[in-house]
């Protein structure tokens, strides 16, 4: 309906358009002139079209009186309330757990254990490797055995790592 009237209002903005231009001589117009309407028409239109209107506004009307009737908008209020008061205590629990892990250094403590450990089992490594290349050197069976026992380093320190990792996750879990 919305495009009938627009059509409706564009043919009369061309036809008052038009007046001036109104010798038959100019091909680009004379297929406008074939589709306007008559003056019944476009009052038929304009008043089919303010008919649609108020049918539409008493529908919306009528279904805002129902979902009032219906108690669905203070339930709504009631549901949004009660959530935004949930998500502000989440955030403020939050927020003073991770002051409380700041203020005790948790954090700073944690990661400085974590950076400790890593460079002792670099070290740790590089030793090894060391022993292993003289190893190699002076036994090719003495290498395989040390080879072997630094994959077992390597995988117990990852095995350790994680566990501490876990653990921290625990606490800054629970805190």
């Amino acid at each position: 309906m919305n495009k009938l009237f627009v059509f409706v209002i564009n043919k009369i903005c061309i036809n008052y358009n038009m007046k001036d231009y109104n010798d038959n001589s100019n091909q680009l117009f004379q297929g406008v002139k074939e589709e306007m309407f008559s003056a019944q028409e476009m009052i038929g239109s304009i008043q089919n079209f303010s008919k649609n209107i108020q049918d539409y506004s008493l529908m919306i009307r009528d279904t805002v009186r129902t979902i009032n009737a219906s108690g669905v908008i203070p339930q709504i209020a009631e549901v949004i309330r009660v959530t935004s008061f949930a998500v502000r205590d989440t955030a403020k629990e939050i927020n003073e757990a991770t002051q409380e892990l700041k203020r005790n250094g948790i954090m700073e403590d944690t990661s400085a254990a974590i950076e400790t450990t890593l460079k002792s089992t670099e070290k740790s490594i590089k030793t090894i490797r060391e022993i292993t290349t003289d190893a190699k050197n002076a036994s090719p069976q003495t290498t395989k055995a040390i080879q072997s026992g630094l994959d077992i380093i390597k995988r117990e320190t990852n095995q350790v790592t994680d566990k501490m990792m876990r653990g921290i996750r625990t606490k800054v879990g629970a805190a």
